[in-house]
Protein backbone atom coordinates (compact mmCIF):
# COMPACT_ATOMS: atom_id res chain seq x y z
CA UNK A 1 0.00 0.00 0.00
CA UNK A 2 1.39 3.35 -1.05
CA UNK A 3 0.78 6.14 1.47
CA UNK A 4 -0.51 9.33 -0.14
CA UNK A 5 -1.38 12.93 0.76
CA UNK A 6 -3.84 15.27 -0.93
CA UNK A 7 -4.46 18.80 0.30
CA UNK A 8 -6.84 21.32 -1.20
CA UNK A 9 -8.75 24.52 -0.67
CA UNK A 10 -12.30 25.35 -1.71
CA UNK A 11 -14.95 28.01 -1.33
CA UNK A 12 -17.68 27.13 1.16
CA UNK A 13 -21.34 27.51 0.26
CA UNK A 14 -22.43 27.11 3.88
CA UNK A 15 -24.50 29.94 5.38
CA UNK A 16 -22.15 32.23 7.29
CA UNK A 17 -24.20 32.05 10.49
CA UNK A 18 -23.96 28.22 10.67
CA UNK A 19 -20.67 27.59 8.84
CA UNK A 20 -18.57 26.80 11.93
CA UNK A 21 -21.15 24.42 13.39
CA UNK A 22 -21.70 22.82 9.97
CA UNK A 23 -17.95 22.28 9.62
CA UNK A 24 -17.84 20.42 12.93
CA UNK A 25 -20.70 18.19 11.70
CA UNK A 26 -18.76 17.48 8.50
CA UNK A 27 -15.76 16.40 10.61
CA UNK A 28 -17.88 14.16 12.83
CA UNK A 29 -19.49 12.42 9.86
CA UNK A 30 -16.14 12.12 8.07
CA UNK A 31 -14.54 10.37 11.05
CA UNK A 32 -16.55 7.18 10.49
CA UNK A 33 -15.97 7.01 6.72
CA UNK A 34 -12.29 7.82 7.03
CA UNK A 35 -11.66 5.31 9.80
CA UNK A 36 -13.18 2.56 7.65
CA UNK A 37 -10.93 3.47 4.72
CA UNK A 38 -7.64 4.14 6.51
CA UNK A 39 -7.79 7.90 5.92
CA UNK A 40 -6.54 10.53 8.35
CA UNK A 41 -6.55 14.31 8.12
CA UNK A 42 -7.58 17.75 9.21
CA UNK A 43 -10.03 20.39 8.03
CA UNK A 44 -10.31 24.10 8.72
CA UNK A 45 -12.62 26.90 7.67
CA UNK A 46 -11.47 30.50 7.42
CA UNK A 47 -13.27 33.46 5.83
CA UNK A 48 -15.56 31.22 3.82
CA UNK A 49 -12.82 28.90 2.56
CA UNK A 50 -12.10 25.31 3.46
CA UNK A 51 -8.58 23.91 3.62
CA UNK A 52 -8.11 20.20 4.13
CA UNK A 53 -5.23 17.73 4.31
CA UNK A 54 -5.97 14.04 3.73
CA UNK A 55 -3.59 11.09 4.15
CA UNK A 56 -4.01 7.41 3.42
CA UNK A 57 -3.93 4.78 0.70
CA UNK A 58 -3.89 6.45 -2.70
CA UNK A 59 -6.92 4.55 -4.02
CA UNK A 60 -8.97 5.45 -0.94
CA UNK A 61 -8.03 9.12 -1.29
CA UNK A 62 -8.97 9.17 -4.98
CA UNK A 63 -12.41 7.73 -4.12
CA UNK A 64 -12.84 10.27 -1.32
CA UNK A 65 -11.82 13.17 -3.56
CA UNK A 66 -14.53 12.14 -6.04
CA UNK A 67 -17.07 12.38 -3.20
CA UNK A 68 -15.62 15.72 -2.05
CA UNK A 69 -15.78 17.20 -5.55
CA UNK A 70 -19.47 16.27 -5.77
CA UNK A 71 -20.32 17.81 -2.38
CA UNK A 72 -22.55 20.92 -2.78
CA UNK A 73 -21.27 22.46 0.46
CA UNK A 74 -18.33 23.93 -1.47
CA UNK A 75 -16.99 24.68 -4.95
CA UNK A 76 -13.84 25.83 -6.77
CA UNK A 77 -11.61 23.08 -5.41
CA UNK A 78 -7.90 23.83 -5.84
CA UNK A 79 -5.56 20.92 -5.18
CA UNK A 80 -2.42 22.13 -3.40
CA UNK A 81 -0.54 18.85 -3.08
CA UNK A 82 -1.13 15.37 -4.43
CA UNK A 83 1.65 12.87 -3.94
CA UNK A 84 3.32 10.13 -1.93
CA UNK A 85 4.43 10.59 1.66
CA UNK A 86 6.69 8.58 3.92
CA UNK A 87 4.63 8.93 7.10
CA UNK A 88 1.37 10.41 8.28
CA UNK A 89 1.33 13.74 10.06
CA UNK A 90 -2.23 13.20 11.38
CA UNK A 91 -2.06 9.49 12.23
CA UNK A 92 -4.15 9.97 15.39
CA UNK A 93 -7.11 11.66 13.67
CA UNK A 94 -9.46 10.04 11.18
CA UNK A 95 -10.70 13.63 10.79
CA UNK A 96 -10.12 16.60 13.03
CA UNK A 97 -11.07 20.25 12.91
CA UNK A 98 -8.22 22.67 13.54
CA UNK A 99 -8.69 26.39 14.01
CA UNK A 100 -7.10 28.31 11.11
CA UNK A 101 -4.07 29.53 13.07
CA UNK A 102 -3.23 26.04 14.33
CA UNK A 103 -3.86 24.57 10.87
CA UNK A 104 -1.34 26.95 9.27
CA UNK A 105 1.18 26.33 12.05
CA UNK A 106 0.84 22.56 11.50
CA UNK A 107 1.44 22.98 7.76
CA UNK A 108 4.50 25.16 8.32
CA UNK A 109 5.93 22.68 10.83
CA UNK A 110 5.34 19.88 8.34
CA UNK A 111 7.26 21.73 5.60
CA UNK A 112 10.14 22.49 7.97
CA UNK A 113 10.28 18.88 9.16
CA UNK A 114 10.30 17.56 5.59
CA UNK A 115 13.05 20.02 4.66
CA UNK A 116 15.15 18.86 7.61
CA UNK A 117 14.64 15.20 6.62
CA UNK A 118 15.74 15.90 3.04
CA UNK A 119 18.77 17.86 4.27
CA UNK A 120 19.76 14.98 6.58
CA UNK A 121 19.32 12.44 3.77
CA UNK A 122 21.38 14.51 1.34
CA UNK A 123 24.04 15.12 3.98
CA UNK A 124 24.38 11.38 4.52
CA UNK A 125 25.03 10.85 0.81
CA UNK A 126 27.66 13.60 0.61
CA UNK A 127 30.00 12.03 3.18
Amino acid sequence: MRLWKISYTSIATLPEETANADTLVICALSEQYNALHGITGVLTLHRGRFAQVLEGPETALRALMARIKADPRHHTIKVISDGPIVKRRYADWSMAYRDPKTFVTDQLNDVLEQTAEVTRALGATWH
